[in-house]
């Protein structure tokens, strides 16, 4: 009997100990949208990404006018023309529609990499931030609420975006 009150009042200790834990877990948020966009290496980002989009599309449009003068020329001169040189002229005009579309295709994949490496980067630094912040203050989680987590943030939960642009040098 003595061991079982004595296991009880040590399972009740043990009990309250976590009890008495978790009530200290502290939470916090951010909304890491509108710290990116205040971080400069975010706006550099944009405008080196707006560049890269500029020159790709001043090739395409090159690109399509060739296709079009070529075109023209084909259907003023289509009357005249051998088969054979119709059948070629319509062949190369093919392919440079191929090529049209295949520097879109590749265009677009070296963009959407381009931007993949920077945005890791500037989320990368944005996390060390928060990271950092996040031990300052004891934090179990912060919740990012750009990403719709969570759906309800209580008063409680601790807004760690200044010091986040403190640690970032963001004001």
């Amino acid at each position: 009997m003595k061991k079982l009150f004595s296991t009880l009042v040590l399972i009740g200790i043990f009990c309250c100990g976590f009890i008495a834990q978790a009530q200290t877990l502290k939470f916090g948020h951010i909304n890491s949208q509108e710290l990116l966009v205040q971080m400069p290496e975010y706006k550099e980002a944009i405008d080196s990404l707006t560049k890269v989009r500029e020159r790709y599309a001043n090739q395409e449009e090159k690109l399509q006018v060739e296709i079009n003068r070529k075109y023209n020329e084909l259907v003023e001169q289509q009357n005249t023309l051998d088969s054979l040189v119709l059948q070629i002229r319509y062949s190369e005009l093919q392919d440079l529609q191929n090529r049209l579309q295949e520097f879109q295709v590749t265009a677009g994949q070296r963009l959407r990499n381009l931007e993949g490496t920077l945005t890791t980067k500037i989320m990368d630094k944005l996390k060390d931030a928060v990271s950092k912040v996040a031990v300052e203050l004891d934090l179990i989680y912060v919740f990012d609420l750009a990403s719709g987590n969570p759906i309800y943030s209580s008063e409680k939960s601790i807004n760690v975006a200044p010091m986040v642009k403190d640690k970032l040098g963001l004001q």
